[in-house]
C-alpha cells in the first residue's frame, strides 16, 4: 500500500497541470486513504481524515452495553415464559373439581373456589418449574427460528399465511448512532433482535452507516437507518414503532415485509455531552419493563463546577468539590430519569450504574406503576455536607408512616451545624438514594464475562473482557444500600495526620460490627454504613498511636497566632472507644475475587474526542465530503 501511494503522489505531482488527471488522482488518493477498523464482529470503513466517527475509549462502553442487553433480552424472555406457565397452572388448578365448583350464577361464569381451599402462588410455582432452564440456549433457539422465518418470508414474498411467525424479539433504538458501529455490533452480537433503528441527525453519518451496513453483511430489514432528530423519534415512538413516520428521505422505521408493533425494548442514549434533552421522550418511548442505556459526558457540570447548569438540566444541585462526585453524578442522573418517568405514571429500577473514564453510564428498567410512583419520595433525597470537614448526612425527601407519606424531619447536626466542627452545612440534591445496582444482574454479568473469556461459552470473548470483568467485579462488591462514600486520604488530610492503612481501618470497622466496601471508580473510596462519628473516633485513636507533628498542633497554632483548623476541633474530642489496629484486613483481601481493578489508561491522551462538526479543519471537512 505504501509503495502504491508513493507512486500515486509522484504521478499526481507530475500531472498537476492536467485538470482531468488531477481530479482522478484526488479521488483515487481519497480511496487509498480510507482505513478499516475492526471491533469484534464489525469492520468499519472510515475516511482517514475524519476521526470523529470512532473513539477507542468507547469500546468498553459498547462491550458493557452488549453484555447488559444480552442479559436484558434473556430476562424479558424468562418473564414472558414465566407468565405463560403461570396462566397454564392457574387454568389447570381452576379446572380441577377438587379446587373449584360450578358458579351459582351460571356455568358460563368462572368457576368458584371451594370453601376452605386457598389459591396457591402461581407465580412462585411457575418460577420453580422453570428454574433449571438454560435461558441462553432457549434464546439462541428462538433466534434461529426468527432467522429461518425471515428467510422464508423473503422466499414466499407477501404470502406469509402459511408461515409460523415467532414471538416478538428485541426492538432496539440507537438514538444517536453516528457511524452506526454500535448498532451493527448489536445486530451481530445480541440474539433475538427484530429491529435496530440507526438514527442520527447528520446525513453524512447515516450514509457512512449505510455503506458499512452493506459491507458488514447486515440484514437491512432488521437494521434500519433513519435521518432525524433523536428527540422527535422518541416522541413519535410513544405509540409504538408502527406510529413512527418515514424520515425525510422516505425511509420507513420498519420493513414492510416485517411489520412490527409496540414500543422499544431498549433505547440507547449516548450523546456528546448531556442526555438531558432526550430523557423526557425516551422514558415514554421505552416499553413497560424495557431498558434505557444512558450516557452523560458533561462531568464538569455533574461534578459541581457549574452548579447552575446542573440544576437547569437535571433539577439537582451538586456539591462543589465533593469527594464523592463520581457517585453523586450517577445519582443525579438517576433522579432525573425517575422524575421524568414519574410524570407519566412510570418509575425506574436501576440495573447497573458505572462511572468510567470521563463519563457515566446508567442502565435502568422502566415500569408502569402508579403505586411505585407514590414511593418516589422515599427513593429521592438530599445530602447535607459539612463546610468544615468530610462529614455528611443523607436525608430522604419523605417517609411513610404506614398510612400516609409525610416530609422528612431533618435533624442534621446540632442546631443545624456539623457535630464535629460546628461549621454550617451546604445542601446538595435532590438525588437518587436507593440502590444504583441490581446485584443479582451484576453478578450474573460477571459470571457471563468469565465464561466467555475463559471457556468461550455462550458468546465470543469481548475486546475489553479483562477490563470489563474488573469493572463488573468491583461493582458487585459494592454495598448496595449505602449512598455516597468517604476517602481515607481526605479524612487524614483534615486531621493533618498519616493515612491509616486501608486494611487496618476496614478491619476495625468490621470488629465494631459495621460493613464496608470499595467503589468501582475511586480506589481510595470507603463506602460504609458506620456513622460519621465512628469514623472520626477511629481516626482519633489512630492519631493517638501516630501523633501529628508538633508544628501542626493546636498549641503551635495558638503560639503563632493562627486560627484553629477543623482538624484541631475534631481532635479536641475524646473517642468513645479504643482501637488497637491489630487487624490487617489481609484475610478479606485474599478472599476477594481476582480481577483487574482500577486499570491505568492504556495510552496517552485517553479521553473524549472533539464533537463532530465543531471547529472542523479543512482536512476534517474533506473527510465529511468523502462520507457524503
Amino acid at each position: 500500500k505504501n509503495s502504491s501511494k508513493t507512486a500515486l503522489y509522484a504521478g499526481y505531482r507530475a500531472l498537476r497541470f492536467a485538470p482531468g488527471i488531477r481530479i482522478i488522482a484526488k479521488n483515487v488518493r481519497k480511496m487509498a486513504s480510507t482505513v478499516q477498523i475492526t471491533e469484534n464482529s464489525s469492520t468499519m470503513h472510515f475516511p482517514s481524515a475524519n476521526d470523529v466517527f470512532y473513539n477507542k475509549v468507547q469500546v468498553l462502553n459498547r462491550d458493557l452495553s452488549i453484555t447488559m442487553i444480552r442479559l436484558h433480552g434473556e430476562t424479558l424472555v424468562r418473564e414472558r415464559e414465566t407468565k405463560i406457565v403461570k396462566r397454564r397452572l392457574r387454568s389447570e388448578w381452576h379446572a380441577d373439581p377438587a379446587n373449584t365448583e360450578v358458579n351459582p350464577k351460571g356455568e358460563e361464569m368462572p368457576r368458584k373456589i371451594r370453601k376452605g381451599v386457598k389459591e396457591p402462588d402461581f407465580m412462585a410455582l411457575a418460577e420453580e418449574e422453570l428454574k433449571d432452564k438454560d435461558w441462553t440456549l432457549f434464546v439462541r433457539e428462538e433466534d434461529k427460528a426468527r432467522k429461518a422465518y425471515r428467510a422464508a418470508v423473503k422466499e414466499h414474498g407477501a404470502d406469509q399465511t402459511a408461515l409460523d411467525r415467532p414471538k416478538d424479539g428485541l426492538k432496539i433504538m440507537d438514538c444517536l448512532a453516528a457511524s452506526g458501529l454500535r448498532s451493527m455490533r448489536y445486530f451481530h452480537e445480541v440474539q433475538n433482535v427484530d429491529l435496530v433503528t440507526v438514527n442520527d441527525l447528520e446525513v453524512p453519518a447515516i450514509e457512512l452507516a449505510e455503506r458499512n451496513i452493506e459491507l458488514n453483511n447486515v440484514d437491512p430489514e432488521v437494521v434500519r437507518t433513519r435521518v432525524g432528530d433523536g428527540t422527535m423519534l422518541c416522541y413519535e415512538a410513544r405509540g409504538g414503532v408502527e406510529s413512527i413516520r418515514p424520515d425525510p428521505r422516505g425511509s420507513p422505521a420498519c420493513s414492510p415485509s416485517f411489520p412490527l408493533k409496540g414500543r422499544y425494548d431498549v433505547i440507547d442514549l449516548d450523546p456528546y455531552g448531556s442526555a438531558a434533552p432526550f430523557i423526557d421522550g425516551a422514558v415514554q418511548a421505552v416499553a413497560d419493563g424495557g431498558m434505557l442505556n444512558v450516557t452523560c459526558t458533561d462531568m464538569a457540570v455533574l461534578s459541581g463546577n457549574h452548579p447552575e447548569t446542573c440544576f437547569a438540566k437535571y433539577r439537582s444541585m451538586p456539591i462543589h468539590k465533593g469527594k464523592y462526585l463520581h457517585e453523586l453524578a450517577l445519582r443525579i442522573l438517576l433522579q432525573s430519569l425517575e422524575s421524568q418517568a414519574n410524570k407519566y405514571g412510570r418509575h425506574i429500577v436501576p440495573v447497573a450504574s458505572f462511572g468510567i473514564d470521563f463519563y457515566i453510564r446508567c442502565f435502568v428498567r422502566v415500569f408502569d406503576s402508579k403505586k411505585e410512583v407514590k414511593n418516589s419520595s422515599l427513593k429521592i433525597g438530599y445530602v447535607y455536607q459539612s463546610t468544615g470537614c468530610p462529614t455528611f448526612e443523607v436525608v430522604p425527601s419523605g417517609s411513610h408512616t404506614g398510612k400516609t407519606y409525610v416530609p422528612t424531619v431533618v435533624n442534621a447536626g446540632e442546631g443545624g451545624r456539623c457535630p464535629e466542627t460546628g461549621k454550617s452545612f451546604k445542601v446538595g440534591g435532590p438525588f437518587w438514594i436507593a440502590p444504583i445496582h441490581n446485584q443479582a444482574v451484576v453478578e450474573e454479568a460477571v459470571k457471563r464475562v468469565e465464561m466467555t473469556r475463559d471457556y468461550g461459552q455462550y458468546h465470543d470473548p469481548l475486546p475489553t473482557s479483562k477490563r470489563l470483568h474488573g469493572l463488573l467485579t468491583t461493582v458487585s462488591e459494592e454495598l448496595p444500600d449505602v449512598p455516597l462514600y468517604y476517602l481515607l486520604p481526605d479524612l487524614a488530610s483534615t486531621l493533618r495526620c498519616q493515612i491509616p492503612p486501608r486494611g487496618r481501618f476496614i478491619a476495625q470497622l468490621t470488629e465494631l460490627g459495621y460493613r464496608s466496601s470499595a467503589t468501582h471508580k475511586e480506589p481510595d473510596a470507603l463506602k460504609t454504613d458506620a456513622p460519621t462519628k465512628v469514623l472520626w473516633d477511629i481516626m482519633r485513636n489512630w492519631v493517638k498511636l501516630h501523633p501529628i507533628a508538633d508544628k501542626r498542633s493546636k498549641d503551635a497554632a495558638d503560639a503563632k497566632g493562627k486560627g484553629v483548623t477543623p482538624g484541631m476541633l475534631i481532635l479536641e474530642k475524646e473517642p468513645e472507644f479504643e482501637c488497637n489496629f491489630k487487624g490487617s484486613g489481609r484475610e478479606e483481601a485474599k478472599a476477594r475475587k481476582k480481577a483487574a481493578r482500577y486499570p491505568l489508561n492504556p495510552e496517552a491522551n485517553w479521553g473524549p474526542k472533539r464533537a463532530a462538526g465543531r471547529f472542523a479543519s479543512k482536512r476534517s471537512r474533506d473527510g465529511l465530503d468523502e462520507a457524503r
